[in-house]
């Protein structure tokens, strides 16, 4: 896990891209969402937060500070498929811009599962339609197919396919007011 981590780390191409092994007491204010395939979605905040900056003056990285994160618990640690999922989302996941970032990984000391800590975003497609369908304009549409379009494209430069891509994997930033792609579980060649 830890060349991995490494591996991801000298690929990154900015502060904010760095993966790293978050250590899970540094995860507070854990709720549970919801659970799927192989894993359990939680809510948390993470403290001190990811990286965003590199203070010169100091010569050393800065945090963004606490914030909220998604964890997502890969079951099943006998089973190898959670090595792969973790593998293709790092590997994939900082590459392009319209792929939900993973600040890192952690694991839960209670029963050694391991959690990939991913950005939280605003709700997914399927939501999004739901609620706007009726005054989305032709551009705004366009934007969300130019978004999902450029993720899968990455995908793809990676010789991935995603394998399960459905509007609830398709989520919304509205900070950015972007699109991004999500779940790489049953990600492969």
């Amino acid at each position: 896990m830890d060349s991995l981590i490494r591996k991801c780390q000298m690929k990154s191409r900015s502060p904010d891209k760095i993966i790293e092994w978050i250590p899970y007491n540094n995860l507070q204010n854990i709720e549970y969402l919801t659970s799927g395939g192989f894993s359990e979605i939680y809510i948390a905040d993470w403290i001190g937060g990811g990286y965003n900056n590199w203070d010169g003056e100091k010569q050393q990285l800065t945090r963004n500070g606490t914030i909220k994160v998604i964890l997502k618990i890969l079951e099943n640690i006998k089973n190898k498929s959670w090595f792969y999922e973790i593998k293709s989302h790092l590997s994939i996941a900082n590459k392009s811009t319209f792929i939900v970032q993973c600040h890192g990984i952690t694991q839960d000391p209670s029963n050694g599962n391991f959690i990939l800590v991913i950005k939280k975003l605003d709700t997914d497609l399927r939501k999004y339609l739901q609620a706007n369908h009726i005054k989305l304009t032709w551009k705004e549409r366009t934007k969300i197919a130019y978004n999902i379009i450029d993720a899968l494209h990455r995908i793809q430069n990676e010789n991935e396919i995603h394998r399960d891509l459905h509007s609830g994997n398709v989520l919304y930033y509205q900070r950015t007011n972007s699109w991004f792609i999500s779940d790489f579980g049953l990600c492969g060649p």
